[in-house]
């Protein structure tokens, strides 16, 4: 008895599978909210540099705004006092939308940050201004990784 098996042409590619492309990761965004344009531009072109997506804003409105029109936040580094709406209100606001949002709140008064807010809740910390760079991407970089309530 003979068996014959019909022969068919076809590329090795139909019978392989390529693996997909990885995508690279999405960097980190970071939601920068402060009054004073030179904190603001010096923030935003320190983490721009490190490779964070930046958005900035120049007040609470603002911010408002700008998180909603993001897709993802990761971190809000904001300013403690500005008029109209403080830091603390803005993140209270943001976190109605993004309750795990980590905060690093940015204040030339340190002391006052904890007389009005107490205490920082999990996910937040705070710098002292005027702050270096290697501050910035130290505080940012902590409460990404996940330890909480870093104080510098």
């Amino acid at each position: 008895m003979s068996m014959h098996i019909p022969a068919v042409w076809m590329p090795i590619s139909h019978f392989v599978t390529r693996p997909k492309p990885k995508t690279p990761p999405r960097p980190p965004a970071v939601l920068v909210v402060d009054d004073e344009t030179p904190i603001r531009a010096f923030v935003s072109r320190v983490l721009q540099t490190a490779g964070y997506e930046v958005v900035i804003a120049g007040s609470g409105a603002e911010a408002i705004e700008r998180f909603g029109d993001m897709r993802h936040c990761d971190l809000v580094l904001t300013d403690l006092l500005m008029p109209n709406m403080t830091g603390d209100e803005l993140v209270r606001r943001l976190r109605f939308d993004q309750p795990d949002l980590k905060v690093l709140y940015l204040t030339g008064f340190s002391d006052r940050l904890f007389a009005e807010k107490q205490l920082l809740w999990e996910g937040e910390a705070f710098l002292d201004k005027p702050c270096t760079p290697k501050a910035v991407l130290e505080g940012v970089a902590l409460l990404l990784s996940g330890h909480t309530k870093a104080v510098h």
